[in-house]
Order: C-alpha cells, then sequence, then structure tokens
C-alpha cells in the first residue's frame, strides 16, 4: 500500500482540503490538522501506514522534512492569497503606506518582489530556516517597526509579546490544490519509480553474473543475488556502505574516475574470497549528468587442480608461485599502470609477452599474473633460454628420452600443463626451437613420435620474457614472424628503473632506511647527493641500487653521506677494473701520461664538452646525439675529467 497523507495547521484549512478532495480523484488516504509538537509522530505514524508521500506547510513541513525520509510536497502561499492578506492588514492598520512584516518558514511564500508597487506597503519577508534560533529572529523584527505581522501561530505570538498587531496567515485553499497537484506528480513518479525497480530487480536477479549499482559517492544501492554469493553478504549488510569495503581490490582512484566521467568504462581481475572475478564499471548518464555507476562481476572457473597428490608434487618440485601483485609496492607510481594491464592480461590463456630486464618486478608481474588468474592452482614454471644449445632448449621445451629409460622424459610445456610456463630470453630460442614452439602454442600438442599415441595435449599458458628487440631480430630474420605475432599482442613492457625516476627516489628512500635500520646506523645525506643518484643509469635496476644503498651504508664511515664519496663509490663499483688482474695505480699513472686522453686537445674529450653543452649537461640527450648509453657517457665524463658544471 502506498498513499499521500495530508497535515494541515488549522480547522480553516481542513475544512478546505476536505472540500477541494471531493473535486476529484485523488490518492490522499489520510487527512488530519495538527499541531507542530505532533508532526513529525504523525508523520511516523502515517508512513507506518504505508504513506510515501505528505503535504504539510511551514513548520510542520521543516520538522517532518527534519525527522524523516519520506518526500514531503510543501504548502506553499500563493501571489494570490498573500496579495489578499497584504490588502487585509492595511485595512487594519489604516495606514496609507503600513511597514508589514510576513513570516515563512522554508519555502512556503512565494515572490513578493513587486507587492510594494501593487499594493502600496512597505513588505520585508522574513525566512525562518534555523529551529534553535527562529525565535530570536522574530523578536529582532520587532526592532524594525512593523506595524503588523503577518504568519502563522509562533509569529503570531511573538507578535502579541511585542505588541504589535497580527495577522493569521489563511489561505483561500488555492495554495492547496497546488500542493496536492505537486504531490501527485511525486505519487505517479514513485509509482513509476517502484515498477523500474521491480523490473530492474526481476532482471538483475536472473543475471548469472554480480551486478551492483553504486550512487555518486560510491555507496551500494542495489545488489542482486548472484553478488550477494560473490561476497558472501545480504544485501542489507552491504545498501548504503562504500563499495570498496567490499571489492577492496577496487582502486577508489579509478572509482572517482568513473563516478566522475573522466572514464567511460573500465575492467579488472581481483581475487575476491578465493574467486577470480573479473570486474566491469561502467557509469550511469542521464543527460550530461552523471548519476552513478554499474558494476558487473563475473566468476571465473579456475582448473581443477585441488588433487593433494598433485598439489604436493607440485609444491615439492618448486613449481608454485609465491608472488602477488601486492609485492609491488604501490608506491611505486611508474608500475601501476603496468600492474592494471597485467591484471587485464591474467584473464586470458593465450601467448603474452613481456619485455624488461631481469629483476625483482619481473618476478612480482609473472608470479602475479599466475596467481590472478584461472590457473592458480596449477604449476608454475620458469626456464631460461640463455646459454643453451639447439638440442638443450628443444629437451628443456620438449623433452627427451634418454638412454635405459623406458619413459620419456617431459619438458617444460608439459610439466606444466594447466598452468603457466615463464621462457626468459625467448630471443635466444633458435629458429627451428622456435618453429617447434609455434606449432605447439597452435595446435595444443606436443608431437613426441609418429604414431598418434605418442601425441599429447597440452593447455600451457606461455609468458615469454625479453630484454631484446624482438621487432629488430625479426627484420634481422632471426625470430619467427608467425611467433613475433602471437606473442606481440598481449605485450607487457616494464620500464627500466633509469626511466622511472619517481620509483627511483622511493626505493632510494626505502633502501637506505632499511640499511640503517639493519646495521643501527644513522647518516643524511648532503646537498646533491640525492641528485646524483637519481640521474645515475640504474642498469642492474632495483637489484644494483639496492645492493649500493647495503654497501653506501655499510662502509660510509660518517654521519655525512657527501656527493664526493657516492661519486667515487659508483666509479669504483661500476667504472674502475678493480679486479686482481687490473694494472697497478704506478702503471695506470704511467699510461695516462701517455695517453692523448690526458690531455685538452683530445678532439674525443672536446666533441663530448661541446654536447654537454649543448643540451645544458643533459646526459640522455648528449647520448642520444653520440650514439651511446648514457653508462658509456658516464665512463667517459670519469675518463676525461669533464665538469659538467
Amino acid at each position: 500500500m502506498s498513499g499521500i497523507a495530508l497535515f494541515v495547521p488549522s480547522d480553516e484549512m481542513y475544512e478546505q482540503a476536505k472540500g477541494i478532495l471531493k473535486e476529484k480523484e485523488n490518492h490522499v488516504t489520510i487527512v488530519k490538522r495538527i499541531r507542530v509538537e505532533e508532526a513529525v509522530t504523525e508523520a511516523q505514524k502515517a508512513i507506518s501506514e504505508g504513506v510515501n508521500i505528505i503535504i504539510a506547510r511551514g513548520r510542520q513541513a521543516a520538522e517532518i522534512r527534519r525527522h524523516t525520509n519520506v518526500a514531503v510536497a510543501e504548502i506553499v502561499m500563493t501571489a494570490q492569497e498573500l496579495g489578499l492578506l497584504v490588502i487585509r492588514a492595511k485595512s487594519i492598520v489604516e495606514k496609507e503606506c503600513p511597514k508589514i512584516g510576513i513570516f515563512g518558514w522554508g519555502d512556503m511564500l512565494c515572490d513578493t518582489t513587486y507587492f510594494n508597487q501593487l499594493y502600496h506597503v512597505d513588505l520585508k519577508r522574513y525566512i525562518l530556516k534555523d529551529f534553535n534560533e527562529w525565535r530570536n529572529t522574530i523578536e529582532e523584527a520587532g526592532k524594525d517597526g512593523l506595524d503588523i505581522i503577518i504568519g502563522g501561530q509562533s509569529a503570531l505570538d511573538g507578535a502579541y509579546q511585542m505588541g504589535i498587531p497580527g495577522l493569521y496567515m489563511s489561505s483561500t485553499g488555492e495554495a492547496i490544490r497546488v500542493a496536492l497537484k505537486n504531490a501527485e506528480s511525486l505519487y505517479y513518479m514513485s509509482e513509476i519509480e517502484q515498477h523500474n525497480y521491480a523490473q530492474f530487480s526481476t532482471v538483475l536477479d536472473s543475471a548469472f553474473n554480480g551486478i551492483i549499482k553504486i550512487s555518486v559517492a560510491g555507496k551500494i544501492l542495489v545488489m542482486n543475488r548472484a553478488m550477494e554469493q560473490i561476497l558472501g553478504c545480504s544485501s542489507e549488510q552491504c545498501v548504503g556502505k562504500p563499495v570498496t569495503r567490499f571489492l577492496k581490490d577496487l582502486e577508489e582512484a579509478v572509482l572517482n574516475q568513473i563516478l566522475e566521467g573522466r572514464m567511460e568504462n573500465y575492467s579488472t581481475f581481483i581475487t575476491l574470497l578465493d574467486q577470480s572475478i573479473v570486474v566491469s564499471m561502467e557509469p550511469i548518464v542521464v543527460g550530461t549528468r552523471i548519476d552513478g555507476a554499474i558494476i558487473s562481476c563475473n566468476r571465473l572457473k579456475r582448473l581443477d587442480m585441488n588433487d593433494k597428490d598433485v598439489m604436493k608434487e607440485q609444491y615439492l618440485r618448486g613449481y608454485v608461485a609465491y608472488g602477488t601483485f601486492d609485492d609491488i609496492s604501490k608506491n611505486l607510481k611508474d608500475m601501476h599502470k603496468i600492474v592494471e594491464l597485467a591484471k587485464l592480461y591474467a584473464q586470458s590463456s593465450s601467448p603474452m609477452l613481456i619485455e624488461a630486464i631481469s629483476g625483482p618486478e619481473l618476478e612480482a608481474v609473472t608470479q602475479g599474473i599466475h596467481n590472478y588468474s584461472m590457473r592458480k592452482n596449477g604449476p608454475f614454471i620458469v626456464i631460461n633460454m640463455a646459454g643453451l644449445t639447439e638440442d638443450q632448449q628443444t629437451r628443456t621445451l620438449f623433452g627427451s628420452k634418454r638412454e635405459g629409460q623406458a619413459e620419456e622424459e617431459p619438458g617444460a610445456l608439459a610439466q606444466a600443463n594447466h598452468g603457466t610456463l615463464v621462457i626468459q630470453s625467448i630471443d635466444k630460442l633458435t629458429l627451428q626451437a622456435q618453429y617447434n614452439l609455434i606449432r605447439a602454442i597452435r595446435t595444443k600438442r606436443l608431437i613426441r613420435g609418429n604414431r598418434i599415441e605418442d601425441t599429447l595435449m597440452i593447455d600451457t599458458r606461455i609468458i615469454a620474457c625479453t630484454a631484446k628487440n624482438l621487432t629488430q631480430l625479426r627484420s634481422e630474420f632471426k625470430f619467427r614472424s608467425d611467433l613475433y605475432f602471437t606473442l606481440k599482442s598481449l605485450r607487457l613492457k616494464i620500464p627500466n628503473l633509469k626511466d622511472r625516476r619517481e620509483d627511483v627516489g622511493y626505493l632510494l628512500d626505502l633502501y637506505t632506511r632499511k640499511y640503517m635500520e639493519q646495521y643501527s646506523r644513522y647518516h643524511v645525506m648532503a646537498p646533491g647527493v640525492k641528485q646524483v643518484l637519481l640521474d645515475y643509469p640504474w642498469e642492474g635496476n632495483s637489484i644494483q641500487l639496492e645492493a649500493f644503498c647495503e654497501r653506501m651504508i655499510l662502509t660510509v664511515g660518517k654521519r655525512t653521506i657527501t656527493e664526493a664519496y657516492v661519486r667515487d663509490l659508483l666509479d669504483e663499483l661500476y667504472h674502475r677494473d678493480t679486479s686482481i688482474y687490473a694494472v697497478s695505480l704506478e702503471e695506470e699513472e704511467k699510461l695516462q701520461q701517455w695517453s692523448p686522453a690526458g690531455t685538452a686537445e683530445n678532439p674525443e674529450r672536446t666533441l663530448i664538452k661541446s654536447i654537454l653543452n649543448k643540451y645544458n649537461g643533459n646526459r640522455t640527450l648528449t647520448a642520444r646525439e653520440l650514439n651511446i648509453s648514457t653508462t658509456t657517457l658516464w665512463r667517459k665524463i670519469k675518463k676525461f675529467e669533464i665538469s659538467e658544471k
């Protein structure tokens, strides 16, 4: 049941309302004359009886709106009604241009801009809004020299105390008619909304995907039964709460972009209650306004690898991925997009390519992809093709049968069945091995002999890794085009640390704090030291940076880490040959005396200086023009003792 309740403050308005309701059909189920003190209680009683819209006036409407969530259609005094009241007030005062004060709560007064001209009065409006200060407003109005006050009972009580004549704000019934019309419109809109909601709920509950509707504030409004099963909690427990409380891997920054209309759609891959979930989000656009968003969650069934013996064997063989994307710090801002893309790729079982230098980030990404995929319960195997002959590559990938063995020894492709195989240094594969690999990928078969019985069906997800330019290798006919295009479609490039200056700064602070705590020491960096380390091309990525930070903290010997010490340590570790085969210092000095590099006229030194000056000391641009690496440039700057200031 639903309907409309009509509350009025006087017997006169009550009789008017009864007469108006007889004029035509309506949905008013309750009509009452009430006092202000009864407004909230009567409203709550009406709501419990199924009323979803209340018509009220002035302070009564304000109190109901303040203490309940029901829709309120306010009785607004019309211009005609207020005009009649002004004429009556003028006749009571018997002044040519009386000063009239008119009091009303909220929006109950219509526009009175031209009343002074129309009725030859000095009209002052007093809008009452503050529930604690409205009495003070009436008292302050008494200082304005009013001749008469028009208002409700509260305003008239104040007028009586101040000795000012008062006129009750009565209605002709026109305001009630307008309010009733507005209430009926709200009623029909509510009915339509309930009808749409019922349809929406039916569609939601019949969907296999979990679906959530959220508000522009990111709070859950509606969710279907499938979503209740995914989250493991009921709608009553979730509605009204932030969606990120339940979908914890959903990033608030991305959610805000959807809700602000800066992103048309978004999808990612999360793990929830040990379930693999594909999450898709789209904003709800009404005209040009964003009115919330729809989040769809689809469960992916992981491969059934729960057999205890199989899992135990994988663990004993080391075929387990321990890393997740959580191992990549959220403070590594340059890795954020890489992780998001990797989560999307985790949904696929197709081969993919990761271009990166070996290091912790590469390991975390490959293991994260496996653990966020539906293959999580399958084996995770890593092999490296570098330094292997063609025969060794074939045996490693496809297996072999050794003398004296009855059965063939399986290769990595077979051992990683239903799981993930990471092939490092894919660029080192011979052309024959590449051909055999692409044939296995396309056919999902390993042909181990001439008989059909020797064919083994495989379902292995391949993640190929390389630090080389496969496009160039393909142009040089060293990498097969079919394998190249198969891998390249799902490509992920992890930038080198030297191209992620913001991450260098974070890791530098992280590692220095780590080793100061480990060795119970405290050091501070002199001005310029951090900039030297930020500018240095860390070829070994975070492994090199962490090792350098440990050595720096371990051997600095002073409270302050100076720029000279850091430059000398970098030179010692990475640019000077200090092995037992290096020449002695005396021999080196003799060589330098004879070396043209020690003279200012050396043409290479002059060239480097001029290009450095050209680019205001920018090493990256200088190295690019010289067609050398930034590391080689660093060495030459040290060798020629070139000042960069």
